[in-house]
């Protein structure tokens, strides 16, 4: 029996919605999607016998943009062709932390403490090294806003992976604020969601340097969540509803606690994704952060901006600054003192020599 006859397909707003006849677990959604395990060694060829021979092992893998920056995708090869996103429970709409504040007031202090954390870490010493290096004479693209998002710190952008299984921890596993960890969830009435999307149906034909529109790829990054969670980005609007976009499949799956507790397990009880580092204990800091320099506070004005498409005058900013509690002072108060952070430049230059030994590629060449 083709297991595809017990799914039926469900079109609205350029959304699909798959409904099962039976809620599945997330094990079961998994070999209902076909969903193949990776690091196996086992070679495909894509397109055909006559495609690129390619094959499932994780690894780094680097890509161009048209700026000529390199970036390390996370992941198997291809995985940036077909990303996923894991949710414990489906919400009303679903949308950047930056969009779930109510206030501008509130997206003001964010991008505040987000510009504060950006600045600490330009001043890590392998961040500085990583922007200083090149790979194969393109210089490394270090995303710092992208670094942020996965630090946890609101942002327009929404996280989604190459990696099923990642999807599935996120699908299964939620955070528990008050511990600062993730936990499996229990048994629940709520169903968990994964979302799945193909970038290129976000192609954007009015501008087609920009291939993919709002997809970006994070991948490795000098701070080490990016790579372990085979991160990509998806760079939202206001109001932009996620699981209204063109392409977006969304699956729904029954929660179970047996289940949810093996994942959780397999992935070192969170550890995985989120290593302990000195950039999550920056982050702690950074979320309850109310003072800036005058420098960090218009850069943080002019992304509101652009993220509200309103102009604001002094009058309004000032007001907006008292209101939100912002303090400015001479000096930033956000830094690396007293955290653990490697300084040896020796080590550092070895760690980013074995990053780059581990990177894989494909020398294209185009016609003129």
């Amino acid at each position: 029996m083709n297991r595809w006859n017990r799914i039926g397909w469900r079109h609205q707003y350029g959304k699909i919605s798959v409904v099962l006849n039976s809620m599945p677990d997330i094990y079961d959604l998994r070999d209902l999607l076909g969903i193949a395990p990776l690091n196996t060694g086992r070679q495909f060829s894509l397109f055909g016998p006559a495609g690129l021979v390619t094959d499932d092992i994780e690894g780094l893998h680097a890509v161009c943009d048209e700026q000529g920056r390199a970036h390390l995708i996370s992941g198997a090869e291809f995985s940036m062709f077909q990303v996923y996103r894991g949710q414990t429970q489906e919400h009303p709409a679903c949308l950047p932390k930056m969009g779930r504040l109510k206030t501008a007031e509130e997206q003001l202090l964010a991008l505040c403490r987000n510009v504060a954390f950006e600045d600490v870490i330009a001043e890590h010493p392998f961040v500085r090294l990583a922007e200083q290096s090149t790979f194969l004479d393109n210089p490394l693209f270090i995303d710092k806003e992208g670094m942020a998002q996965h630090y946890g710190l609101p942002t327009h952008m929404l996280d989604v992976t190459g990696n099923f299984d990642v999807a599935s921890f996120f699908a299964t596993c939620a955070w528990n604020s008050e511990k600062r960890q993730y936990e499996p969830v229990t048994e629940t009435k709520e169903h968990g969601v994964v979302y799945r999307l193909d970038p290129l149906s976000l192609f954007d034909h009015a501008d087609p340097d920009n291939v993919f529109g709002p997809f970006h790829i994070v991948g490795w990054q000098p701070l080490p969540r990016p790579e372990q969670q085979r991160a990509f980005v998806l760079r939202m609007k206001p109001r932009q509803d996620f699981s209204e976009m063109h392409g977006i499949e969304c699956f729904r799956f029954r929660q179970r606690a047996r289940v949810s507790g093996r994942i959780w397990k397999a992935f070192d009880e969170g550890r995985a994704l989120f290593p302990p580092d000195a950039a999550a204990e920056l982050a702690v800091q950074a979320e309850t952060l109310f003072q800036f320099t005058r420098h960090q506070i218009e850069r943080a004005w002019g992304r509101l901006e652009i993220w509200t498409r309103n102009t604001y005058s002094a009058e309004q900013r000032l007001a907006f600054e008292n209101s939100s509690g912002i303090a400015e002072v001479s000096s930033p108060k956000l830094s690396w003192d007293g955290l653990d952070v490697e300084t040896d430049a020796n080590r550092l230059s070895d760690k980013l020599q074995d990053v780059l030994s581990r990177v894989r590629y494909r020398k294209v060449m185009y016609g003129g």
